[in-house]
């Protein structure tokens, strides 16, 4: 019976902050700095994914002062999706600001089914989507989600910071650029101290993993949903991180978390949630996720007052709505 209920996973599970061994146990820190830096690293990487992309885009060449990228995570017969995003805050279009958007996908078992004819049709139109060639699933959201780091790393490296975001969120690119702005201007004095050492250190340099963190801990209960995490896998009382984990709905890096996360997930073994998985890299490398409670992984309901400071959204799986909701907070 308490099997059954997950209760005596919770009273064998081992403390997160004291007794955290995920693999691989080194220091991550500094393979990063090396790696970067173009000094030898002498540890094997563990973890790099064997896939390839399958179509490209120039959407980062001949750009300068890229101020934001949005990944949108998308699945791929989201079709009326995509469109309600090109219509909305895909457009690119931010007042004295530079932002671009791309559409991630893997793909199908069958790889001339009719539904990848009409991707095909859709690449070559719009020119924005990234296709994989890993399976498109649930249990594939890591893979999606770190192959996307890997492309920004190799080929969009410049931007200030990053947004991902899975296809059925409201995105308010006004509202983030406004949080990260405002952030900066707090961080003044540090970016300042950093300065002494290093002139051309600037807030691009500086960490940031923002969204919505929860600090559930994980859940045990022997269910067919897809949030259960076995014990197993994942034998720890909480979320890697003290703070908790940014739910990856939508959430923010700065230019160096990207690339830092990245670096070091090549050093850190594959976990199949990628929120719990980010968790962990960002554990490793000292990074502290920061809740911003204008990221909603509930929906919000929509008044358009409160809707004033809203950055993301949860729940828009009727693109129609997200189209109109949009365009009211956009008149």
């Amino acid at each position: 019976m308490y099997n059954f209920f997950g209760i005596s996973y919770y009273l064998h599970a081992k403390n997160s902050e004291s007794d955290f061994d995920y693999p691989l146990n080194v220091d991550i820190k500094s393979i990063v700095k090396d790696f970067l830096t173009g000094r030898q690293v002498t540890v094997t990487p563990i973890n790099y994914y064997p896939y390839k992309f399958l179509t490209n885009s120039g959407k980062c060449s001949n750009t300068n002062n890229l101020d934001l990228f949005i990944v949108v995570k998308s699945a791929m017969d989201h079709f009326g999706h995509r469109n309600a995003i090109r219509k909305t805050y895909g457009r690119d279009i931010a007042i004295g600001r530079t932002v671009k958007t791309l559409f991630f996908l893997g793909i199908d078992e069958e790889s001339k089914s009719d539904l990848q004819k009409e991707i095909d049709k859709e690449v070559a139109k719009y020119k924005d989507i990234i296709q994989m060639d890993f399976i498109d699933s649930y249990f594939n959201n890591t893979v999606k989600t770190m192959m996307s780091f890997r492309w920004l790393f190799e080929h969009c490296a410049d931007a200030d910071y990053y947004l991902f975001t899975d296809d059925d969120m409201y995105i308010s690119v006004h509202n983030l650029l406004e949080y990260v702005h405002d952030r900066e201007a707090t961080r003044i004095p540090y970016i300042k101290y950093y300065r002494r050492a290093d002139p051309s250190f600037g807030p691009k340099d500086d960490y940031l993993f923002a969204g919505y963190v929860f600090k559930a801990a994980p859940q045990r209960f022997k269910t067919d949903n897809n949030w259960r995490v076995p014990f197993e896998e994942y034998p720890w009382d909480k979320s890697p991180g003290h703070s908790g984990h940014i739910t990856t709905c939508a959430f923010v890096v700065s230019n160096k978390a990207m690339k830092d996360m990245y670096v070091a997930s090549l050093f850190v073994k594959h976990f199949r949630f990628d929120d719990i998985y980010l968790a962990i890299v960002a554990k490793k490398l000292g990074i502290t996720p920061t809740h911003c409670p204008d990221f909603h992984f509930h929906k919000k309901l929509f008044s358009y007052v409160p809707y004033q400071t809203v950055i993301a959204s949860h729940g828009y799986g009727n693109h129609e709505e997200l189209v109109r909701v949009w365009d009211e907070m956009n008149d």
